[in-house]
């Protein structure tokens, strides 16, 4: 132990020398950015890092595949942890850098040895192996994904979070500058594809696009690893059921690509197959599956009722309260409970200001109840066809009663939001379908046709068939208008649709200047209030009108700071109780708000929106 200690630290030193000259000849005699100069020197000392560690501190093999695999992403997670902790300490704390250098200087190295012996170069006998077969295949899927979508519009959702998280990145506060309704992990899993579009030189959809193929062949590789070591598969099956993971990677998640809940299904994968293995794994592997795991279960709390479901499956099919205390879920517990630490320290407006706001008026967002399960009923039936078809083939197969059980897990999660939105529903088809996979992978050829042609309806029932390329019909509305989009450098709307407004900016280029991805605080507090009997419930009322006085003085706060050259009034705007909600009356509550609006001219009027533009009044000597 002491001796590899003392291999490592001379190892780490030559690298990092070799990390310093080769960026200082790239952006010297070669003239480079010296972000790209940075990189190269990045890629040179983790070839000599990796090659050093192997041979001298560990003593292992430098041909091993997943070895390597899993040496970069500790590389890379090292990079993100020492670039987080400088930006903690001396940005945000106000430290200082040489404080914040100490503390990485302590905290990289050792979490980076910790998981190197524990994961990457670990015993011979605890290896994950994996061919050049499945390495291929893997690559091949990421690509045929990022070639598939390379270039196409990226959803609504996912361009919000690239435009904020630029702008966080840029000096914004969260919570504070950025009024979001979800937690920050959503934002520090933007920052990689941003940092790859910059590194790259492109655009922020398609660096998007390369961080999923990058996060798709990593899960794939490594759980073509598990599929192979642990769980003793063969060549063939071992491709179907890796093609069938990558189809449900992406099929689910067509027209939402990028949404959190495609990120758990990615994220979880491996950790998926390890709790399938027969035997128990080593400590070191359940962890490292568990971690990367948790960047997926913390996006939303709801979907801690994956793992939750998982554990209660293998309580009753081993009949013992063990899988309670596996060390997954203790990474789980650890994770988490940092996670939540890290938010309280860092954002604290999160906790303080928007949860308390959103438990208020969040709930305009939701559906009825009766809505959100008639929604879902062509699930349901899908569902009930591969029980079925796994009763009277696979029966009691445990890989099958597991993704059977995660998709009633990923049933509850869509319920449990309460929203209806189709994207809500991608754990629930992804694992359907690898649920699908794995008893396809299962069963002899002749059953193979025979459950293939029965189950057929499952494609209708899951509504996959529907699930196109993503279309943003409210900016096509848009766009149809006779305005000369390209020269307009800043946006705001009032709308409660996030397909509006930062949907427009993202893709025309502009500025989005509003503090807000859609004025949410403001339908389920006027909901509310009408409802109310502010006699009886004055707290409750003057809690309401709080929030919407909030909402409004921000935007015109917004207005005034920024001038939006376009401003897009919405005139259809959903989740308020009764239609026909007037943005402008509501804004001119506020006495501030007119002379504000009189620096806007109405351009250009349709049936759902209305254009304004800038054109203050030239001073009068």
């Amino acid at each position: 132990m002491v001796g590899q200690l003392i291999r490592f630290g001379g190892v780490g030193g030559i690298a990092t020398l070799v990390h310093v000259l080769m960026a200082m000849a790239l952006q010297g005699p070669l003239g480079l950015p010296p972000l790209q100069a940075n990189f190269g020197g990045f890629c040179a000392a983790l070839l000599i890092s990796y090659i050093g560690h192997a041979r001298i501190t560990f003593d292992a093999d430098l041909r091993h595949a997943p070895q390597f695999v899993r040496f970069v992403t500790i590389a890379l997670i090292g990079l993100a942890t020492s670039s987080t902790t400088v930006w903690l300490i001396d940005t945000r704390l106000g430290a200082g850098f040489g404080i914040a250098m100490a503390a990485v200087a302590v905290l990289v190295p050792l979490m980076t040895f910790v998981t190197l012996r524990l994961w990457v170069f670990t015993g011979r006998a605890n290896r994950e192996q994996i061919d050049v077969q499945d390495l291929a295949l893997s690559a091949a899927l990421a690509l045929g994904m990022l070639a598939l979508f390379w270039g196409r519009m990226i959803n609504h959702d996912t361009a919000w979070y690239l435009l904020a998280t630029r702008k966080w990145l840029a000096g914004a506060q969260l919570y504070v500058d950025l009024i979001e309704v979800n937690p920050p992990l959503n934002f520090y899993l933007t920052v990689p594809p941003l940092a790859l579009a910059d590194l790259l030189g492109l655009s922020d959809s398609n660096g998007q696009y390369l961080w999923l193929a990058l996060l798709i062949f990593v899960s794939l590789s490594w759980s073509g690893s598990i599929l192979k070591a642990e769980l003793g598969m063969t060549a063939r099956p071992r491709a179907f059921l890796m093609i069938g993971m990558a189809a449900a990677m992406i099929l689910p998640a067509l027209n939402n690509m990028g949404q959190r809940d495609q990120m758990l299904v990615i994220l979880m994968m491996p950790w998926v197959l390890g709790q399938i293995a027969p035997q128990p794994q080593a400590r070191g592997p359940q962890i490292a599956r568990a971690a990367f795991a948790a960047f997926g279960i913390c996006l939303k709390p709801h979907f801690i009722l994956f793992p939750f479901t998982a554990t209660l499956f293998e309580i009753v099919r081993q009949r013992s309260l063990r899988p309670i205390l596996s060390a997954g879920n203790i990474t789980f517990l650890v994770l988490g409970s940092a996670y939540v630490a890290i938010v309280a320290l860092l954002h604290p407006a999160y906790l303080q200001e928007i949860v308390p706001i959103a438990r208020e008026v969040y709930g305009a967002y939701g559906a009825p109840l009766v809505y959100v399960a008639f929604n879902f009923r062509n699930e349901a039936l899908a569902l009930l066809v591969v029980v079925l078809v796994a009763r009277l083939t696979v029966r009691t197969n445990p890989a099958v009663g597991l993704l059977i059980a995660l998709c009633f897990a990923g049933a509850a999660s869509y319920l449990l939001q309460g929203t209806g939105f189709g994207y809500h529903k991608i754990p629930f088809l992804a694992f359907l379908l690898i649920a699908y996979a794995w008893i396809l992978a299962s069963v002899s050829y002749k059953t193979l046709v025979t459950i293939a042609v029965c189950a057929l309806p499952l494609i209708p029932m899951a509504g996959l068939y529907k699930r196109g390329f993503y279309n943003n019909h409210a900016l096509t509305e848009i766009t149809k208008v006779d305005l000369a989009w390209s020269e307009f450098d800043s946006i705001m709307a009032l709308t409660t649709h996030l397909d509006v407004g930062p949907a427009a900016a993202f893709e025309i280029g502009a500025d989005w200047v509003s503090r807000y991805p859609v004025s949410w605080l403001v339908p389920g507090a006027v909901n509310r209030l009408r409802d109310l009997d502010c006699k009886t419930e004055a707290a409750v009322c003057a809690k309401l009108t709080e929030i919407v006085a909030r909402n409004r003085s921000d935007n015109i706060e917004d207005v005034t700071l920024n001038h939006p050259e376009l401003l897009i009034i919405d005139k259809q705007s959903r989740f308020f109780d009764r239609p026909g909600f007037d943005w402008l009356a509501f804004m001119a509550e506020d006495p501030a708000w007119e002379a504000i609006f009189a620096t806007y001219r109405l351009a250009a009027s349709g049936d759902r929106f209305d254009f304004y533009l800038y054109a203050p009044q030239p001073a009068v000597n």
